[in-house]
C-alpha cells in the first residue's frame, strides 16, 4: 500500500500529538531522554541523507539536531549542577561545533562520529532510571 499525502500528514499528526501527550505527563529525567531520542533520530537521519548523495545544510534534520543540542545547554540548572553541568555544557558545545562541521563537508563519517558521542551520553543518562 502506497501512502498518500493526507496519510503522511496524518501520521505526523499523530506522531506529533504522541510526543505532546508522553512530554505532558513526563518528569525532567524523561524530558531530556525524550530529546536524546529525537537528537539521535535527527542525526541518524542527516546520516543517510548524506549517504544517498544529498545535501544536508540547511535542512530539517540539521535544524533540529542544532535546535535539541542548543536546547539542551540551555536547559542545564548550573546552579544546582555546579561541575556536573558545566562539563555538559562542554560536550553540548563541542557536539554542536562537530554537527555543523559534519553538516557543512557532508560528512557521514562526521554525523557517525557525532551520533556515537550522543549515544554513549543518552546511555549514561538512561542510566538515571
Amino acid at each position: 500500500m502506497n501512502a498518500t499525502a493526507s496519510t503522511v500528514r496524518a501520521t505526523g499528526l499523530y506522531r506529533r500529538l504522541q510526543h505532546e501527550s508522553r512530554a505532558a505527563a513526563a518528569d525532567p529525567v524523561e524530558l531530556v531522554t525524550m530529546l536524546y531520542d529525537e537528537l539521535e533520530v535527527a542525526v541518524g537521519v542527516l546520516a543517510a541523507m548524506v549517504r544517498q548523495g544529498q545535501r544536508v545544510s540547511a535542512t530539517d534534520p540539521a535544524h533540529r539536531a542544532r535546535a535539541i543540542l542548543i536546547g539542551l545547554d540551555a536547559g542545564l540548572d548550573r546552579d544546582a549542577g555546579g561541575d556536573v553541568a558545566e562539563a555538559l555544557s562542554r560536550v553540548y558545545r563541542s557536539m554542536r561545533r562537530k554537527l555543523d562541521e559534519a553538516v557543512a563537508a557532508n560528512s557521514e563519517e562526521g554525523l557517525k562520529d557525532l551520533l556515537d558521542g550522543i549515544l554513549t551520553i543518552s546511555g549514561a543518562w538512561r542510566q538515571l532510571r
